[in-house]
Order: structure tokens, then C-alpha cells, then sequence
């Protein structure tokens, strides 16, 4: 027996002209403003921000001449990092990424396809006009947004109070950070959200996923400096992703890579290729959930 809907009522209201993913895009934002802890790490990363540029203006007002002598102290010692140019904003920059970017996009990313495989939400998803690439596109651009809120505005807000601050001629040394700053905290953040949404799917469960990455950055880090050091060959350190995202902030800013962490191309090379394969196993997985039986 077949059931027949007596009548049909065509919907004639108003359509909305937003892609099918921007609803997902917006939900994942959401999720993350309710996040306690990624609210308290956002908030901190901004704060502390502001704290510098503070801490540039009382400098600035209380020992205009604290610029040179921190420079000189620092050729003293051997230490360039020192000087407030793009080798102090390298030294911000990896602050930023490791104990900032790296914990919340565990705390925050990898929930999000995990919960949504437990809870068999990707059939409604994918039951509406959207693709798994639209479902991968509106988690990762939001998801990639809350990792740059954290990193590159708090950065871009230092950088201004640097400028704003500092004697005339101090801009022309800085003025490529911005840039640099923006091309290497996209690049890892991107990454590293495609990252732990693969990782999610593999084990369906957060923690899982957290310690998944976490053991694949410590056994490749481990793997690829053994390696490096029993055939002399340095190329293998880029086996360590960690590694390949100091060395990929450095190019960025335009400031050498010592040999000892491998080559800036084989590092910029193993980081895309991470974020694609990344991509290509959550498309895969994803794509096996559209056939709703």
C-alpha cells in the first residue's frame, strides 16, 4: 500500500541567497561562544595582548631610549631575537601557536564531527542542500576563525602599539609583519582545524582525538630527529610538525631557518600536505554518510 499525500503547497515565501553552509557556519560559531574554556583562552590571548600594549606605551613614556638598549644588550649576548623587529614578533609568534592555537583547537575542534557522528546529525545535514564540502567548509571557516581571533588579532593589536610607539624609521623595519604574521597563522591554523576534524572522525570521541594528535606530535617529532641525526640528512626533521610550524612562522617574517630544522620548502611542503590529506580523508568520510538509506 502506498501512501499519497492528498495535497501539495508549493512554499512561495522569500529565499534566502546564502550558501547552504552559512547556517552551519553560524551554528559552529555559536558552539563555540558557549565554550567556557574557549571563551577563557580567546579572552586571555586578547588581554594579555593589551597588557603589551601597555607595557609599550609606559616604556615609551618612562624610557624612550629602552628600544636601543635592549638591541645592545641583545648583540651583547649573541641573542638578535631580542630586538624588536621581526625576530621579536617570531618569539610572539610561536608563544601564540603553541600554548594558545595548539589547546584550543583541541578544546573546540574536536567535538565538532565527533558529536556530530555520535549523534547520527550528518543524515540531516546532508537530507537538506548541502554537501559534505559545504559541511567541511562552514565547520572549518568558523572553526578556523576562533583560532585567528586568538592568535592574529591579539598579534595585529601588539604590532600597532609596536608602530604607534616606536621612534620614526621603526616602521620600515616592521612593516612586512603584518602580512607575514597573517600568512603563517592562516596557514596553521587551517591546517591544524582540518587536523583534528580528521582526527575526530577516526575515533568519534574528543578525547580520543586530542590523543591521537597528541601522540602523532610526539612520535614524529621523536621519528623524524632520529632519523635526521642517523643519516645526516636533515630534510627528515620535517617530519615533526611542530618543527615545520617554526620553521614555516620564520620564512614567513622573512628571517632564516638554521640548518639543523631542515628546509623551509620541504616544511612549507609536508604542512599543505598534512591540510590536504587531512581534507581528503574527512571529504571521504563524510561522503559515505550522504546515501541515507
Amino acid at each position: 500500500m502506498v501512501f499519497r499525500a492528498g495535497s501539495y503547497t508549493r512554499y512561495e515565501g522569500p529565499r534566502s541567497t546564502k550558501p547552504a553552509w552559512w547556517p552551519l557556519l553560524t551554528a559552529t560559531l555559536r558552539r563555540g561562544l558557549r565554550s567556557v574554556w574557549v571563551k577563557r583562552i580567546t579572552a586571555f590571548s586578547i588581554l594579555m595582548a593589551f597588557g603589551m600594549m601597555l607595557m609599550f606605551y609606559v616604556l615609551n613614556k618612562v624610557w624612550p631610549d629602552w628600544r636601543r638598549m635592549i638591541e645592545q644588550a641583545g648583540d651583547e649576548f649573541g641573542k638578535p631575537e631580542v630586538e624588536v623587529d621581526a625576530h621579536f614578533y617570531r618569539v610572539l609568534l610561536i608563544f601564540f601557536v603553541y600554548p594558545i592555537l595548539l589547546p584550543l583547537s583541541m578544546i573546540f575542534g574536536s567535538e565538532l564531527v565527533a558529536s556530530d557522528l555520535r549523534t547520527n546529525a550528518l543524515e540531516s545535514y546532508f537530507s537538506r542542500p548541502i554537501t559534505p564540502l559545504g559541511y567541511i567548509l562552514g565547520r572549518t571557516l568558523a572553526y578556523t576563525g576562533f583560532l585567528l581571533a586568538a592568535t592574529l588579532l591579539p598579534m595585529l593589536i601588539v604590532w600597532c602599539s609596536d608602530v604607534l610607539t616606536a621612534p620614526p624609521g621603526h616602521l620600515q623595519e616592521v612593516a612586512h609583519v603584518p602580512l607575514g604574521l597573517a600568512q603563517a597563522l592562516i596557514l596553521v591554523a587551517l591546517v591544524v582545524s582540518l587536523m583534528v576534524q580528521a582526527a575526530a572522525t577516526f575515533t568519534r570521541n574528543a578525547y580520543g582525538a586530542n590523543i591521537v594528535l597528541g601522540v602523532i606530535f610526539i612520535f614524529f617529532g621523536a621519528l623524524g630527529a632520529a632519523l635526521s641525526e642517523s643519516t645526516n640528512n636533515e630534510s627528515f626533521i620535517a617530519l615533526s610538525f611542530l618543527t615545520d610550524v617554526f620553521v614555516v612562522c620564520s620564512a614567513s617574517l622573512g628571517l632564516p631557518v638554521d640548518d639543523d630544522f631542515g628546509s623551509i620548502s620541504v616544511a612549507f611542503a609536508v604542512m599543505i600536505g598534512t591540510g590536504a590529506l587531512c581534507f581528503l580523508y574527512l571529504w571521504r568520510t563524510l561522503k559515505r554518510r550522504v546515501l541515507v538509506g
